[in-house]
């Protein structure tokens, strides 16, 4: 059972990051399933292909535009950081169970986590993306702090999610978050190469 404190310290945070966001990567989940029928019993492209991999970058990744207030529309990427600052990246990978019973759980849950991130503080981006061969998904969010990521994590809605993740995701799903003052870091593939060195040094 994860252990929840509305107050972490900084040392329990990073101690916790990966547990404490992994409810995030049912975002991901919403550009798989809002296209998938009915797949109960039927083989995931997990199930031959084992690099589909959090720390491998999926070769047909197709990515949603980034979306959100600090996202310049001119040229569609993040805006840098206020000079000084620093932007929090979270990042995660997952491929969702089969069955229909995983899309009925899963389309109860998402509606509460989109409606969280639309009125949530402190989120400066958004990108979802997937891939069909790997049936994957990830998300890519650009936080104002460290702290606007956690009062994400704590609210009702992903807390619900935390507790349903082993549910809906197979096993190998991957999170990760890191502070940066470059803009140029916002991208999935920078997710991934984090994923791949965190995996290698466990």
């Amino acid at each position: 059972m994860t252990k929840r404190t509305l107050n972490p310290s900084s040392s329990a945070m990073n101690e916790r990051s990966s547990g404490a966001i992994a409810g995030a990567v049912l975002a991901a989940l919403g550009v798989i399933l809002s296209g998938c029928g009915s797949d109960t019993g039927t083989a995931t492209p997990q199930d031959a292909a084992p690099e589909c991999t959090g720390g491998v970058l999926e070769a047909d990744l197709q990515a949603e535009p980034l979306s959100g207030p600090g996202v310049d529309p001119a040229t569609g990427k993040v805006r840098p950081p206020p000079e000084g600052a620093s932007y929090t990246i979270s990042s995660t990978y997952g491929i969702p169970r089969p069955g229909d019973a995983v899309m009925e759980r899963y389309v109860q849950m998402f509606g509460a986590i989109q409606a969280q991130l639309a009125s949530q503080p402190g989120l400066v981006a958004m990108q979802l993306a997937q891939s069909s061969s790997c049936g994957s998904g990830r998300t890519l969010a650009v936080w104002e702090s460290t702290e606007a990521m956690y009062a994400f994590v704590m609210s009702p809605a992903h807390l619900a999610a935390m507790d349903a993740v082993d549910e809906l995701v197979q096993p190998n799903y991957a999170v990760t978050h890191w502070e940066t003052t470059s803009a140029d870091e916002v991208t999935m593939a920078q997710g991934a190469r984090r994923m791949a060195s965190e995996a290698a040094s466990r």
